[in-house]
């Protein structure tokens, strides 16, 4: 094969993955924008001239200075500003001091690349573009996939660094690092060197520098094509997975009153254990919460087989789930240190209004020689001339059995029972009792419904 022989195909295969990358992640159409998040290093340069010269969209540069080193940052800073003039593309530049903006716990790796993000959007945000393009590439995502195999990870860590997440696109990522260099030389596109990507006192970099030339030098010279490999096969895999735990919790999730989330015991006893795991895993990252470890997985799911006596698990610092009568219910954890709300009387004036009682709303209006009943949600009860009715809570009731019977344990302390002339009513009981009692006069028809916690919370 000749050079140019030689360039033509090494250009083809990186146009072929470009393009592949593009109609799998949703940008390829060029129906939008990208912000390009360019640093001058090898690899977002190579991405930024693909997208320059053989995609359709319109592409806007952003450019991060950290803070990190001095004079070699400023150049940065300077070579993307000159590139972007010469192909002709906006860009922004802004300067951060990462060192002295981290969060408590947080290392500079972290500060940097939520700082990073956050800039991202913003310039998305005002050129208007619809993705943040990175230039992560498969090194990168081999790098990744063995830091999550030392940490502990479960299948998901080992699919790599996705191509896709919400706006965030990867370009180049079914690209290697050298195959990039090698197009940028061929096309005589120059790019900076950050001299930090060779400090070893980063673990990331110890990867990339020592350990991975070391195994490929030692053990097999196509490790990290054979890691990608696996991680690819992975990948696919843990979409299956996730998209049929999906569909489960579309079936196992029912209504629970001061739940943010809930599922049918029964329905997960049906199944297999590998799908309980799968679907706990893809609820906790619906809710954004913090994912389980191995060891609290297996702790669960001795619970959930467990059958159905009372249990608690705490998920995270202020979440728990409870398990109770045939359900498993997310909670907030105060439920167990609040009191629940006092006994009140409410006086009822007027044709129709509302009130609250703890996390309870109530609708109400009058109505005339109406059946009374009591229902799940809603209820029709006497009134009598005084129109006086009393709350309380289950738990001080004293009517713990019948009734309260279908009542959470957890959830006594908060769960309303309403009287009114001698006759009571708890929302949501599951008794269903006294329909069609046909008395003249005046009855109030009384609707209940639990305030959504997930909004109290900020839960998704």
């Amino acid at each position: 094969m000749t050079g140019k022989e030689h360039r033509l195909s090494s250009d083809s295969r990186v146009l072929d993955r470009f393009r592949e990358a593009g109609q799998e992640q949703g940008w390829w159409s060029g129906e939008g924008s990208v912000v390009a998040a360019v640093s001058g290093g090898s690899d977002s340069m190579a991405m930024l001239w693909l997208l320059r010269f053989f995609w359709g969209g319109r592409v806007f540069v952003a450019h991060l200075e950290h803070g990190f080193r001095q004079e070699t940052a400023l150049r940065d800073a300077e070579f993307v500003e000159e590139i972007c003039r010469e192909w002709q593309i906006e860009c922004r530049v802004e300067h951060l001091h990462i060192p002295s903006m981290r969060r408590k716990g947080e290392t500079l790796e972290e500060a940097g690349r939520r700082e990073r993000y956050g800039f991202l959007r913003r310039a998305a945000s005002d050129f208007g573009a619809t993705f943040i393009a990175t230039g992560h590439t498969a090194n990168d995502s081999a790098e990744t996939v063995f830091l999550n195999l030392l940490r502990g990870t479960g299948i998901r860590g080992l699919g790599g660094i996705p191509g896709a997440r919400e706006e965030i696109v990867r370009p180049v990522i079914r690209c290697f690092r050298t195959e990039l260099q090698d197009l940028l030389r061929e096309r005589s596109v120059p790019w900076v060197t950050d001299e930090s990507n060779e400090e070893t006192c980063y673990f990331r970099n110890r990867i990339r520098n020592v350990i991975f030339p070391s195994l490929c030098r030692d053990g097999n010279p196509r490790f990290v094509e054979h890691l990608i490999g696996l991680s690819s096969d992975l990948s696919d895999l843990e979409r299956m997975r996730e998209d049929r735990a999906r569909h489960i919790a579309s079936w196992t999730r029912t209504e629970q009153p001061l739940a943010l989330r809930a599922w049918r015991t029964g329905s997960l006893l049906a199944m297999n254990e590998w799908l309980v795991r799968s679907l706990f895993a893809y609820e906790g990252r619906d809710l954004g919460l913090s994912p389980l470890s191995r060891s609290k997985t297996d702790s669960l799911m001795g619970l959930v087989s467990g059958g159905s006596r009372p249990w608690r698990f705490q998920w995270e610092k202020d979440l728990e789930l409870c398990g109770s009568r045939g359900l498993i219910s997310l909670l907030p954890r105060g439920i167990f240190t609040n009191d629940g709300p006092p006994s009140a009387s409410i006086r009822i004036e007027g044709e129709r209004g509302s009130f609250r009682w703890g996390k309870w709303e109530f609708l109400w209006e009058m109505v005339e020689n109406s059946p009374h009943f009591l229902g799940e949600a809603a209820c029709t009860l006497p009134i009598g001339d005084v129109r006086l009715l009393e709350l309380e809570s289950v738990a001080t009731s004293g009517e713990k059995g019948g009734h309260a019977g279908r009542i959470p344990w957890w959830a006594e302390k908060e769960w309303p029972l309403v009287r009114s002339v001698g006759r009571s009513w708890i929302p949501f009981s599951g008794i269903c009792t006294g329909r069609n009692v046909v008395e003249e006069g005046q009855a109030l028809r009384l609707k209940a419904r639990c305030l959504c916690p997930d909004k109290e919370r900020g839960v998704r």
